[in-house]
């Protein structure tokens, strides 16, 4: 067989697995090769075919049905058997119940991710004393919208109270300048906060001192 059937057979088949199922499959309570044989199954959908399981993944039947049994423990999948019009028995899947219960991890991350803003926008109050205009919650929703993490955002508003500033436009600039040095997370503040105290203590001025005049006197 020459090189470029090699490459032919390798292009062929490729899987799609998608992202939100890969970091969500632990909370479905499936494992690594439950979430491969699910993306295959997504391709394959409705119609369920060991042969063609077995081709496709080089699973082994026994490992075929081990696997489909947990996937269906977990509740991600449900079976059906029907009679073709040739009198056939035939296997069918159903992803229904996979989706519903991705669509509610979806739902609550939402919802956690909306929290969170909230949270935020009651701590500012909170350490401001008083309500929001419209202008200052547009004003932190930007920065949340720019990927500033929550905890950065609340470590500058610490900053700013501390030095008696309550206002956004302090804030900001805060923001602004942790973001020029690569800070994005409280260990990397640390990490500039360890650094800018050491510096402070390296050039502090040691006044001259005559010992030995001292002594003579």
């Amino acid at each position: 067989m020459n090189t470029a059937k090699l490459i032919n057979i390798l292009k062929m088949g490729n899987l799609t697995i998608p992202i939100f199922l890969v970091k969500n499959y632990q909370k479905l309570n499936i494992d690594i090769q439950g979430v491969i044989l699910l993306s295959y199954l997504m391709n394959k959908e409705p119609l369920f075919d060991y042969k063609l399981i077995n081709n496709d993944l080089g699973l082994k039947e026994t490992e075929i049905l081990q696997g489909v049994n947990k996937l269906q423990e977990s509740g991600v999948l449900s079976f059906s058997v029907t009679k073709n019009d040739k009198g056939i028995m035939e296997e069918f899947i159903s992803l229904e119940p996979l989706y519903n219960k991705l669509s509610l991890i979806l739902i609550e991350d939402i919802n956690s991710g909306e929290n969170n803003k909230a949270n935020i926008y009651q701590l500012f109050e909170e350490e401001f004393g008083r309500t929001l205009s419209p202008i200052e919650y547009e004003i932190i929703s930007g920065w949340l919208e720019s990927n500033y993490s929550d905890e950065i955002i609340k470590e500058a508003l610490k900053e700013a109270v501390y030095n008696g500033a309550n206002n956004l436009r302090y804030i900001d600039k805060i923001l602004f300048e942790w973001h020029k040095k690569g800070i994005r997370k409280l260990v990397d503040l640390e990490k500039e906060r360890v650094k800018h105290a050491k510096t402070k203590k390296e050039t502090i001025e040691v006044p001259d001192y005559n010992w030995l005049e001292d002594d003579d006197e």
